[in-house]
């Protein structure tokens, strides 16, 4: 595989870090539904993860190997970015699956999903296979 490498990334990401931050921006201001955020650092540093995550993939090599900043890769980010992950579902779709689903399961099966509905209804977690 051959790759180019430019040879002044930090010059192309300052130079075109709004372009490539504006999806991140516009898919926040959809899902919280307010247009009137703008840029932030958080959404510059998620945009460098994106690119950080694609150098890694392609050539095996963090950014600061080309002479960019690296990005925040903190515990807490990285367990938001699952969660915000786990929660992107389509609620309504979820529903008509668990309807046509549910009467399908086995009498144990119905008895622990029920207990674990239960559980997750009264905030008290504790299953764990």
């Amino acid at each position: 595989m051959h790759t180019c490498f430019p040879a002044r990334a930090e010059t192309l990401w300052d130079n075109h870090k709004d372009s490539m931050t504006d999806d991140i921006l516009h898919r926040h201001c959809t899902r919280l539904n307010d247009l009137t955020i703008t840029f932030s650092d958080a959404m510059c540093n998620k945009a460098l993860t994106a690119i950080e995550d694609i150098c890694t993939v392609i050539a095996n090599l963090p950014l600061g190997h080309f002479g960019m900043h690296t990005p925040n890769r903190s515990a807490s980010t990285l367990m938001n970015t699952e969660m915000n992950r786990e929660l992107q579902y389509n609620a309504v779709e979820m529903a008509v699956i668990i309807t046509r689903n549910v009467p399908l399961l086995t009498e144990e099966h119905r008895n622990i999903y029920d207990s674990i509905m239960l559980a997750v209804s009264a905030a008290q977690g504790g299953f764990f296979f």
